[in-house]
């Protein structure tokens, strides 16, 4: 049974969530108290799994409380439920908090968000990992990218293309913008999955001010190109795919999105600074982990489920239940499209699993996926 803290000073409104969470007292542990100190009190005696917190409260409020969270039990996921949000407040949750969730209404979206993350808690296999990833508010970006998009938002005649582009290009600017985005903050009606929506719904001011103001892009080391390389080519070949079956705007829009993202858990392994266990030699081991750990990331920053599915198996695309040519066969076969590309061998030695393209009745379609790729696709427009 899950243990879940919930922390708000108005007790009517602790009333209430006792309330609307008294149907799910035979799956959840739940304790309510009325401010962060007597959170953390309870917390120094019995760790949670979850903690929702409101975000404006006397003495310690929601923020300062989450970042002592994050600081002393990383592992805890962080959820924010308030109807106070202002600009000022945005950098203050992405730093500090894995989700969102506005007031009113909030009952059935909170229990959600706590059935997906434990949902997803269940694909690690070790603690650590979830300690690893309760860590990061932030990827780190390429320097390359980072000065790019500084560089962009100076310029006064730039536009929202402009800066989409360089987004789309880096790994770690798209799955930030796009957990930021999509998150209740913003209130978007339906979930974006692409960049360039991305960019528009946030506006440019916005992102001025997030980026150049607030860093909701911070540079990395340079020694990634290779990895993000892999992802973006890897998205654009999800992408061909997705347009050469015929497949919506919206499936080819998360295709590419997701193509983008599969390798996100190597990132947060790659840049984040761990015990020994995660070290060399030991860090073959940890790779063995990077999907479960990338989409256990993208499962507590609320991005879809089927986002989130694909991410965790796109190296086992036979362990989904659904059986179509959903977006983790999509990655998966991009994945192998472009490991094979300079050889372009036929789909049987492609090291897609094998009978996966068979079940679907596209074993024939491989060549066609091959001769639709672009020449150049690292350098082309991705946004």
């Amino acid at each position: 049974m899950i243990r879940i803290l919930f922390v708000d000073d108005e007790p009517n409104v602790l009333h209430a969530m006792r309330r609307a969470m008294h149907c799910m007292r035979e799956e959840w542990q739940m304790e309510f108290v009325s401010s962060g100190s007597a959170a953390l009190e309870t917390l120094a005696k019995t760790p949670a799994d979850v903690i929702v917190s409101d975000m404006r409260m006397p003495g310690m409020d929601g923020w300062e409380l989450l970042a002592e969270v994050k600081r002393l039990y990383p592992q805890t996921v962080r959820l924010v439920l308030s109807g106070y949000a202002e600009a000022g407040a945005i950098m203050r949750l992405v730093g500090s908090a894995h989700q969102y969730i506005a007031k009113p209404g909030e009952s059935e979206a909170l229990k959600a968000a706590i059935a997906q993350t434990q949902m997803m808690r269940g694909l690690l296999s070790d603690e650590s990992l979830a300690r690893i990833v309760g860590e990061v508010s932030l990827l780190p970006s390429l320097p390359q990218a980072f000065y790019e998009i500084s560089n962009c938002l100076r310029r006064p005649n730039a536009t929202v293309g402009d800066a989409a582009r360089i987004i789309s290009r880096d790994v770690a600017m798209t799955a930030n913008v796009m957990k930021l985005v999509n998150s209740a903050f913003f209130g978007a009606r339906r979930q974006i999955s692409n960049v360039e929506r991305a960019v528009s719904y946030l506006g440019f001011d916005s992102l001025i001010t997030l980026v150049l103001g607030h860093g909701l892009f911070a540079v990395g080391a340079a020694n990634m190109e290779a990895l993000w390389e892999h992802s973006i080519q890897t998205a654009i070949a999800a992408r061909t795919i997705a347009v050469a079956e015929k497949l919506s705007q919206i499936r080819v829009d998360e295709a590419f999105l997701t193509g983008m993202l599969h390798d996100v858990g190597r990132v947060v392994l790659a840049t984040r600074t761990v015990d020994r266990k995660w070290q060399s030699p030991e860090a073959a081991y940890a790779d063995q982990h990077h999907a479960e750990v990338g989409a256990y990331l993208l499962g507590l920053w609320g991005f879809p489920s089927h986002v989130v599915e694909a991410v965790a198996l796109h190296h086992a695309p036979k362990r989904r239940v659904e059986k179509s040519l959903d977006l983790t066969v999509l990655v998966h076969t991009a994945d192998r499209l472009v490991r094979v590309a300079q050889s372009l061998p036929s789909a049987e030695e492609s090291g897609v699993e094998p009978g996966l393209l068979e079940d679907l009745g596209l074993q024939d379609r491989w060549a066609a996926w091959v001769a639709a790729m672009p020449d150049h696709a690292a350098s082309e427009s991705v946004a």
